[in-house]
């Protein structure tokens, strides 16, 4: 896995104390497998959630429903619910991913059949009329020209012996990874992985860097006088292998990670399949011919078709290769849906807002004051995020949670990649982005790592707060002449952008962030003795953890384990005290907790912290 990122807060500056404060390393909570779509609605509605088929409500229905159950049986459910709409070709690819299921279950890798077909064999050149030929025709000075052809390499063709994988691809929303996560939570194999394409391209090359450098330090230690016995065996071994690894050390170092990672997991769950830095396309056919010539399964979603992937990349020649090798592998799927159902949402109260526009003076103060409110006017400067040897500088964090302030230009006009954006996300659940302007094509750099950005908060399930100067459908402003004549793969990616954005302001995204959240991490943001509404509000989301407009008793203890988390560093709720915090709090006594017998106890937290004996 990659490695993780570290938030090193040192002597850093403790805002609103006029002192220096020194911090342990903080470590980023699990993040929330779940995605939705669907605005927040009415605070006393937070049970109402938007019924639309996207990733995260098939998660959460997904973890609900029994292991047993099939893919296709959970979509059934699902629908039978309400939960999502039948869309028809979802059904189509469901039932593929279903029947791929049952063959998996008791599938054992098998090494694929690999054929050397050698080349033609060139043609020997004519003696051109014997000895006396070049004195009369002038061939030979024609020969002494032409340099000899290189010899062509011979052409390796593979074949499965086993199940194909599938490649679905098709535009934002349409429900693609949201069927690839049934089928991968229904399956029972052990040896499976789930990630994101960028996340395990980043693992791929640390490995690959971790390799290269235990190979040079075994090569350096051989260079040096350490005993003269062990040197001369070091060097003897090296120089067995020289050969071999002066041709082929780069292909070998692949050839370790491909084996690394089969040893892991033979069935890989791909989301966001693309191809967008040259250093991953010029390995992807050796990496992937290792992985699939060992019996490899690779189920990948994408917003391309194989064809378009790397499309006007640099040295794109290189990476064609690999595309026929998907297609020989996969069975290449459209779902064919123009419905983006993240789009699908109901309407949001103002005073909710976590994407706020258009920006001005009010808009900037109101996003300080929402930063300020979650960091009790605390807050550490000059804390540094630290990934691959590199660090980040964090503009602003809170002292008590995980949670960040960064403006635009501090992450997008940076040279900054998907490492450091996924870093950035690993280390806060949280993150402040102040002053996204509107972009264009005049700002392609910035576009294109505001994209990857989003996208590596979404993947780790952080709570984005920004402001901007437009929505997210008119941030990025391109021409209809542009669209019709750029091949810039920023206008491309924009539309997955803009869903994204939308759906990181639903409800449903907003609750699950906070479920998943670290009791301490998670009540760290409130102080509990002073709620306001919107604390109120964001407590309510935490635990009410099925969305049926109630706290029964288990939602009950989850937060009574929190709060002693926070004030006396343990989880250990007695019956006792749940039942006596349940008599105060359940005012009609009919054994669960409404919003406003929540909110009336709540803002009197000093009764529960007396029963508690806090």
């Amino acid at each position: 896995m990659a490695m993780p990122a570290r938030l090193v807060r040192s002597t850093a500056h403790l805002a609103g104390r006029g002192r220096c404060r020194t911090l342990a390393v903080a470590q980023r909570v699990a993040p929330c497998p779940n995605h939705e779509a669907g605005k927040a609605l009415a605070r006393r509605a937070f049970a109402t959630a938007a019924r639309t088929a996207v990733r995260g409500q098939a998660t959460a229905a997904a973890q609900r429903s029994t292991p047993s159950q099939s893919p296709l049986m959970r979509y059934n459910d699902l629908v039978a619910q309400g939960e999502i709409n039948r869309d028809p070709r979802q059904e189509t690819v469901i039932k593929r991913l279903d029947e791929m299921a049952k063959t998996l279950v008791n599938h054992v890798p098998k090494n694929a059949t690999v054929r050397t077909i050698a080349p033609p064999a060139s043609e020997k050149p004519s003696s051109a009329g014997g000895i006396f030929g070049g004195f009369f025709s002038g061939g030979g000075a024609d020969r002494a020209a032409k340099k000899p052809e290189p010899p062509k390499k011979p052409e390796i063709i593979m074949t499965p012996n086993g199940p194909r994988g599938l490649y679905v691809w098709g535009g934002c929303g349409t429900g693609k990874t949201f069927l690839m996560d049934l089928f991968y939570d229904s399956l029972n194999v052990k040896k499976k992985k789930r990630i994101h394409f960028h996340e395990w391209m980043i693992d791929v090359h640390e490995r690959l860097h971790r390799l290269q450098k235990k190979n040079a330090s075994v090569q350096d230690k051989a260079n040096t006088v350490w005993t003269a016995e062990a040197a001369l065996a070091q060097q003897k071994q090296l120089k067995a292998g020289a050969s071999m690894q002066q041709s082929e050390s780069a292909d070998d170092l692949v050839a370790q990670v491909a084996h690394e990672m089969l040893s892991e997991a033979w069935l890989l769950c791909f989301d966001e399949f693309q191809v967008t830095h040259i250093s991953d396309a010029i390995i992807m056919k050796r990496l992937f011919s290792h992985l699939w010539e060992r019996g490899g399964i690779v189920i990948a979603t994408s917003n391309r078709p194989p064809e378009d992937l790397y499309l006007n990349g640099l040295n794109r020649p290189l990476f064609l290769p690999f595309i026929p090798m998907i297609k020989q592998f996969c069975d290449v799927h459209d779902i064919a849906s123009d419905v983006d159902y993240r789009l699908i949402t109901t309407g949001e109260e103002e005073d909710r807002r976590v994407y706020i526009h258009p920006n001005g003076p009010e808009q900037s103060k109101l996003i300080e004051r929402k930063f300020y409110r979650l960091c009790h006017g605390e807050v550490l400067t000059g804390a540094q995020v630290e990934t691959q040897g590199r660090r980040i500088v964090v503009p602003k964090t809170a002292v008590n949670s995980n949670v960040a302030w960064f403006r635009f230009k501090d992450l997008c006009d940076k040279p900054l990649g998907a490492a450091d954006y996924l870093a950035v996300a690993s280390a806060f659940h949280t993150i402040f982005v102040a002053d996204i302007p509107k972009l264009t094509l005049q700002e392609r750099d910035q576009v294109r790592r505001f994209i990857t950005m989003v996208d590596a908060f979404y993947e780790k399930h952080t709570k984005l707060v920004c402001t901007a100067d437009e929505d997210p459908i008119r941030l990025f402003y391109v021409t209809e002449e542009d669209k019709k004549t750029s091949v810039a793969d920023e206008i491309f990616a924009w539309d997955r952008t803009v869903s994204r954005l939308i759906e990181m302001q639903s409800t449903k995204y907003l609750s699950m962030v906070s479920r998943q959240m670290d009791g301490d991490q998670f009540l760290g943001m409130f102080s509990l003795t002073s709620l306001t509404t919107d604390d109120l509000d964001d407590l309510w989301r935490r635990y009410d953890r099925d969305d049926n407009g109630t706290i029964d008793t288990d939602e009950l203890r989850i937060m009574l384990e929190d709060v002693l988390e926070k004030y006396q560093g343990h989880r250990n709720v007695t019956d006792e005290v749940l039942a006596l915090v349940m008599d105060e709090i359940d005012l009609d006594k009919n054994g669960v907790v409404d919003y406003e017998e929540f909110e009336k106890c709540m803002k009197d937290f000093t009764s529960i912290k007396k029963v508690m004996s806090l």
